[in-house]
């Protein structure tokens, strides 16, 4: 979860050749076929985020949710197609049951569950416009209960659709993707503990009761995806990033998030 398989040493030049490697071995992996793959998470978690950043693609500071599917290929044009369904609430029943349908089906193997230890924008929204905003809350008493909730919210995702990924016929292999790493890396044993441990672990525990260990895997990886101050839609800190988190640590992990991805997608 933390890249311990990662060398340390490595130097930002080689964790890039790395990558590209990685892409390059897709490739030649996926040529026999599309390797697809389904992303799921709540809003503001990082889903449309993350598949840009396996395409290759430059994500700026001022990224917006997305509101429709998006599909991308992998970094080197690899063709193992990313399918980021909209996490807001009121968009889930057009477009996650057509996604939990692909792997109900066999369609799709691996599945992305993006998360982010609650750390989820409020859009435009000031904190004071939130409707989990009460009267009396200053910033940091909102920030508190605002990201609990927000990771009540993880966990109810996870345990809604457990019973629906456990359909799937054949051998499906779950990621839990934690992003936002740079907000809490000061964290991170918590973060640890709470995808490893807990509800989060007794719904994953679920799946592989249903479908078996020869069947399932589930494997977690983090990173930061983007690197910046988590504020409101008024500018007011919500959340700002970990001090002595830099980008030696933020490409590491990238670096690791995609040697995970390319490991499962040996077995398609």
């Amino acid at each position: 979860m933390f890249s311990e398989g990662i060398d340390a040493a490595l130097t930002a030049y080689e964790h890039r050749r790395k990558i590209r490697e990685i892409g390059q071995w897709l490739w030649k992996r996926v040529t026999r076929g599309n390797a697809r793959v389904v992303v799921f998470g709540a809003a503001g978690a990082g889903k449309s985020t993350l598949g840009a950043v396996l395409a290759g693609k430059e994500v700026g500071p001022d990224y917006k949710d997305s509101s429709h599917l998006e599909t991308y290929s992998l970094q080197g044009g690899v063709p193992c197609v990313i399918l980021v369904p909209p996490g807001q609430e009121s968009l889930r029943a057009a477009t996650w049951s057509d996604l939990l349908r692909e792997i109900g089906t066999g369609q799709t193997s691996i599945v992305l569950h993006v998360v982010s230890w609650g750390l989820n924008p409020l859009g435009d929204q000031t904190y004071k416009e939130s409707p989990q905003y009460e009267a009396g809350m200053n910033i940091e008493t909102f920030a508190a209960a605002y990201f609990e909730r927000q990771r009540e919210q993880e966990i109810a995702t996870i345990e809604r659709f457990a019973d629906q990924i456990a359909l799937a016929p054949h051998k499906l292999s779950l990621i839990t993707v934690v992003t936002k790493q740079d907000l809490w890396w000061g964290d991170r044993q918590q973060v640890r503990s709470f995808y490893q441990g807990g509800r989060y672990a007794n719904a994953v525990t679920g799946i592989r009761n249903r479908l078996g260990d020869q069947n399932f895997s589930h494997k977690i990886g983090s990173a930061s995806l983007l690197y910046r101050n988590l504020v409101d839609g008024g500018g007011n800190m919500l959340r700002p990033t970990t001090s002595g988190y830099d980008d030696k640590i933020k490409l590491r992990h990238d670096h690791a998030l995609l040697e995970l991805i390319r490991a499962e997608a040996a077995h398609e």
